[in-house]
């Protein structure tokens, strides 16, 4: 096992980013803030969420995508997770990002989220690393 301070250290459990994005099933989570004047609205979206999304989530080869919230010293924050089991990735995202439906939805979603200063350029979702999976 590589060890380092700080930096990640990939074995048995924590499989390298080259062998996850070689696998099967390739995990993601992701992780934003939610703006506590719209959780209420953000919550009844997600209590029925429009069926021409969930047909394109699973149309882009997303597979067991989940949100979850906490509280973090006062302030509401946003966790996901999900599986992408196609065989290219950026496509589908692609096809995701350009679906009239799916744009539809964001608007009605972004103003519930905070973005956070982690998050990469033009993404609303800050990505987190991978430390540990069993399958």
């Amino acid at each position: 096992m590589q060890k380092s301070n700080g930096q990640a250290s990939y074995g048995l459990t924590n499989p390298t980013p080259e062998t996850q994005a070689k696998s099967d099933v390739r995990r993601f989570g992701s992780v934003i803030g939610m703006n506590p004047e719209t959780e209420e609205y953000y919550r009844e979206l997600h209590a029925d969420v429009w069926p021409s999304i969930l047909d394109r989530i699973k149309e882009s080869n997303v597979r067991n995508y989940s949100i979850y919230t906490t509280e973090i010293e006062g302030k509401k924050y946003l966790f996901s997770y999900f599986e992408y089991v196609g065989a290219d990735f950026d496509a589908d995202m692609k096809a995701m990002a350009n679906d009239p439906e799916m744009q539809r939805w964001w608007k009605e979603t972004d103003p519930c989220q905070i973005q956070l200063p982690s998050r990469k350029p033009g993404a609303n979702w800050s990505e987190m690393e991978m430390v540990f999976l069993a399958e």
